[in-house]
């Protein structure tokens, strides 16, 4: 259930993968990289939900090398130079051939326009990222939750956003497609969340919840000046 809020958005940050651009595009351009080395993936994905329950962390990347090593019965060596080169590499390069979702890289735009400070926080690496999908320059703050050593929906990554941001947190609006990590953990750290999909769950914590641009623009013009919604 979408929530109404009388706050001004001063800044909006955005999830980027399956929020820029559509996980259904990605799926298909990468399906063949990964069946071609489905253990690796499949271990590293189990590392990257076990890892988001520890706490306190030193070091995210090790850890998660170690527990997807552990997962292979592969050398912590082997492990580490695999995931950066098929898992950090090969696979966001597929992404040349993914196009952001509609109206996505309009609505950054015209947020600039407007004055409103933007950024992309991902829990995978941001710059080469938005440097092939054709988004880069567009924002104030850019960074990798990794760079926190947590992953979303730990607060780390959102406090960091914050700061970064130089805005009440607030007055900070976060959009991403998961519930449980981008709604979820944004909302407990006090920002205001946008939930791009088609099926809000109920009893939604989101502000807003939609599947195309255009509505979340249409939403967001009388809240970038502080005008109540009718």
């Amino acid at each position: 259930m979408e929530q109404e809020t009388t706050r001004t958005i001063r800044a909006v940050a955005f999830d980027i993968d399956g929020t820029l651009y559509s996980n259904w595009a990605m799926y298909r351009v990468t399906l063949p990289l990964v069946l071609r080395h489905l253990k690796l993936f499949r271990a590293f994905g189990k590392a990257r939900r076990e890892v988001r329950g520890e706490y306190p962390l030193d070091d995210l990347e090790r850890r998660t090398a170690e527990l997807t090593a552990s997962h292979l019965g592969w050398s912590l060596t082997e492990t580490r130079a695999a995931i950066r080169a098929i898992i950090y590499g090969d696979w966001e390069q597929r992404l040349s051939k993914v196009a952001p979702l509609p109206g996505a890289r309009d609505t950054v735009l015209w947020l600039r326009e407007q004055g409103v400070r933007t950024a992309a926080l991902s829990d995978f690496p941001t710059e080469g990222k938005l440097r092939i999908l054709g988004l880069d320059g567009l924002w104030d703050v850019s960074f990798s939750s990794e760079e926190t050593h947590y992953l979303k929906p730990r607060p780390e990554p959102f406090n960091r956003l914050v700061r970064d941001l130089a805005v009440p947190r607030e007055n900070v609006l976060y959009v991403g497609n998961s519930y449980a990590y981008d709604v979820r953990g944004a909302d407990e750290a006090g920002l205001m969340t946008a939930h791009l999909t088609r099926r809000p769950p109920r009893e939604s914590r989101a502000d807003f919840s939609f599947h195309r641009y255009e509505d979340l623009r249409k939403w967001l013009e009388r809240r970038i000046n502080g005008t109540e919604p009718d």
